[in-house]
């Protein structure tokens, strides 16, 4: 877990981050699968407010979460959601998303669409697990 104190949110667009440590939260105004969009919101959010962000080559850990109106509920995949926000930070916080290793992403009904994206890099890379029924333990 990151250590240091929280820096509160910086921007005043619908792209907003706040840093803690090494570790990052971008929240985004919207809930969309559309790479080309979250990547335009993310380019006006950089351009703007956070330029001193240097892309890492660490390997990352990444958590996604999704809000959706009732009304969009079934509109956005988890994988489709998570595969457009790496994307989307490629080039900002990552060079590549194949430094992503672990990712979770989860979506909900909540009061607006928004996503947000908690991104830590690791300090090492992750460790093998043993690929057959052990892996049960783990749930």
């Amino acid at each position: 877990m990151a250590t240091g104190a929280v820096t509160g949110f910086i921007g005043r667009g619908p792209v907003q981050a706040a840093f803690k440590g090494k570790a990052a939260l971008v929240r985004i105004d919207i809930a969309t699968t559309q790479t080309r969009q979250l990547k335009t919101l993310l380019n006006e959010f950089l351009r703007r407010e956070a330029r001193r962000i240097t892309p890492s080559y660490a390997p990352f850990d990444v958590r996604i979460w999704t809000s959706v109106l009732a009304s969009k509920r079934g509109a956005h995949d988890v994988d489709n959601i998570a595969k457009a926000c790496l994307d989307a930070l490629s080039g900002v916080f990552w060079r590549d998303d194949r430094q992503v290793v672990r990712l979770s992403s989860e979506r909900f009904v909540g009061q607006k669409n928004q996503i947000a994206i908690m991104l830590q890099p690791l300090d090492a890379p992750l460790d093998p697990v043993p690929m057959d029924e052990t892996l049960f333990e783990k749930l």
